[in-house]
């Protein structure tokens, strides 16, 4: 399998061994016989810190308050009262990164599919012929660090849309996921 994608991201940027790679942390059996990867996309490092950015900054904060008051919490002295409050907030950043190993964002010629999960892999799936509009809307600080997310809305009502978030150069991987879904359109007209 793995030279099987490596042959399908030849226009990638990364060496082969990057690829092989990525390819070994997506779950197996994700792709059948028929399908072709067509690119696998992580969010972007900084999602983790965007994730916990609110988490590290209020613990930054309150610890440097109650430094500056010298309260401490009961029985604990003022400097380790400080720690346990910034280890709150490097806690949460430990589980956004985390969260952000196990995520992937495949695309294939058939449809989209949406790891992740920590302790159990969760797989969402949309294939691409029910996918009916996609958006590319980043945050003001995604676009300030050349990021943005992508939201893939389907003709399924129960269905929530699904959202690429962070993801680098968001105009391009749109464009890819544009091309997918009107060659599969042409292949299954409705």
């Amino acid at each position: 399998a793995p030279a099987l994608f490596a042959a399908v991201m030849s226009e990638a940027p990364a060496r082969a061994t990057d690829v092989a790679s990525r390819w070994a942390a997506v779950p197996r059996g994700l792709v059948d016989g028929g399908e072709i990867v067509l690119m696998a996309v992580k969010p972007s490092l900084w999602r983790p810190l965007l994730d916990s950015a609110a988490w590290l900054v209020t613990a930054t904060i309150l610890a440097i308050t109650l430094l500056l008051l010298g309260m401490s919490i009961p029985g604990l002295s003022l400097a380790v009262t400080a720690q346990i409050i910034v280890l709150i907030g490097i806690t949460r950043l430990a589980l956004a990164v985390l969260r952000w190993v196990t995520m992937w964002h495949l695309l294939t010629n058939r449809r989209i599919i949406d790891v992740y999960g920590v302790r159990t892999p969760i797989i969402r799936s949309c294939l691409l012929i029910h996918i009916r509009n996609t958006y590319v809307r980043p945050t003001p600080v995604e676009g300030a660090l050349g990021l943005g997310s992508i939201l893939l809305v389907t003709d399924e009502p129960q269905q929530v849309p699904h959202v690429w978030r962070s993801i680098a150069d968001p105009e391009t991987v749109h464009a890819k996921i544009r091309r997918a879904i009107e060659a599969a359109l042409d292949q299954h007209p409705m």
